[in-house]
């Protein structure tokens, strides 16, 4: 068959390969330049683009680009141990994971702070490091109710019900696993309220206290690696006008090109985007989709340490909050890239979300913007109805918000449609268009 997929990150790309595997026809229609999605990976699929404001002898001048020549994350970082089909899919690409420490800590703006083991190892000694690690166990100790009733949370329970209503009583322990849904999620910490409870649990009760990996040599690396292997057509730089459907298959039209035909069409895209490109949305698709905002979020590849020094920190720890009194949030996290991606520098990188009022302009090396999507109980109720029609129109579904909203769920998203057409394949069935 002739599949067309529409969008080129990681779970439409996974789809493309594993449908080639079957021996479809496939063609990708990628809006960006540059294949990877979230997947943003320098000096691989993009090249620093941040122009440095120098100054000289009290002149101001410009410099070029950064000069900076190193493999270093801007978008996806690093993966627990409990995504078992991207693991399964990296050994099945041959693609090497090597472990990676991950601390946390926190930096309140009245001055307090919370660190993690890494940091306190990594910064103090003698009475001042003993000091450092009462403040965590007690930290630790706050929580444990909290960790204890996760691990017997049953997400059904928290159907339809947001982030919170669960979490009703202010405490720094619901501040802390808030947070890290804001970095899984790159929500700003205000919206994270609104975010459904049956997505956000999952990730703080199963990927928080596991091992993490990354991917030696960056993370787009495995996407070149399907493409070495890629025998079908992808393009760049196309906009997709509209997408029209039949009872025998799908019309793809571009705002600048011939229409082309398919069998059918696989969206890749954020959800937001589904309604914008059917040229003849159904009524029940139409109230799956409608729900589904776009969150469009800016990260910051950055050189300045100096948000520590308040702290009389020297050295973080893999990914910290801060809390600061932006306009957009009053927190944000810096991850440090020099542990997260495995470079030795003297020279420290880190990756920054809602941090811009601590960060000098003239250290920042990379801006990267992202659409995701924005979950919200509204939205989300949805899902399941979307998985569960796939197929419906000659028309199916991949992406990260049909799973975990992480990467395991965009890789999960592509095998399950992939399987899907594989059946129906197999059994001749026809999707009929609904009168």
């Amino acid at each position: 068959m002739k599949i067309a997929i529409i969008g080129g990150g990681a779970s439409g790309i996974v789809t493309a390969h594993l449908l080639q595997k079957q021996g479809h026809q496939i063609t990708v229609f990628e809006r960006e330049p540059i294949l990877g999605g979230h997947i943003r990976t320098l000096n691989q699929n993009v090249q620093p683009n941040r122009w440095r404001s120098l100054s000289v002898r009290g002149a101001s001048r410009r410099e070029g680009q950064s000069d900076c020549n190193l493999i270093l994350e801007n978008g996806v970082l690093e993966f627990p141990t409990t995504f078992h089909n991207f693991i399964a899919l990296m050994t099945e690409l041959e693609i090497e994971l090597e472990p990676v420490n991950i601390g946390s800590a926190l930096f309140l703006k009245n001055g307090n702070h919370y660190l993690s083991k890494v940091a306190i190892d990594r910064n103090f000694t003698g009475i001042k490091r003993s000091i450092e690690s009462w403040r965590m166990n007690l930290f630790y100790l706050r929580s444990v109710s909290l960790l204890i009733a996760a691990k017997f949370w049953q997400i059904i329970d928290f159907h339809n019900i947001s982030v919170a209503d669960s979490f009703q009583q202010p405490s720094l322990q619901h501040t802390w696993l808030k947070l890290f849904a804001m970095y899984s999620y790159s929500i700003p910490f205000p919206q994270i309220d609104d975010c459904p409870a049956e997505l956000v649990i999952p990730t703080l009760r199963d990927d928080v206290f596991v091992d993490w990996v990354r991917i030696k040599g960056g993370v787009y690396s495995y996407i070149q690696k399907i493409l070495d292997r890629f025998q079908g057509e992808i393009l760049l730089g196309v906009e997709v006008a509209a997408i029209r459907r039949t009872a025998t298959g799908v019309t793809i039209e571009l705002t600048d090109g011939k229409p082309q035909e398919f069998d059918k069409v696989v969206f890749a895209t954020p959800p937001d985007q589904v309604l914008k490109l059917l040229a003849d949305p159904h009524p029940e698709e139409i109230n799956r989709f409608a729900a589904w905002q776009g969150n469009h979020i800016q990260t910051l590849l950055h050189t300045d340490a100096d948000m520590y020094a308040p702290y009389q920190v020297k050295q973080g720890s893999e990914f910290d909050f801060f809390e600061t009194a932006n306009q957009n949030g009053n927190w944000g996290y810096n991850a440090r890239l020099n542990q997260l991606c495995g470079i030795t520098s003297p020279v420290q990188y880190s990756l920054s979300f809602n941090l811009e009022s601590l960060i000098a302009p003239d250290r920042i090396l990379h801006l990267q913007q992202h659409h995701t999507p924005l979950y919200t109980v509204a939205a989300f109720r949805h899902r399941q109805e979307i998985i569960a029609t796939n197929g419906e129109f000659n028309t199916y579904h991949v992406g990260a918000y049909l799973g975990d909203g992480l990467h395991e769920g965009a890789i999960t998203s592509a095998m399950r449609v992939a399987a899907l057409i594989a059946t129906t394949e197999v059994r001749g069935e026809g999707m009929v268009l609904s009168c």
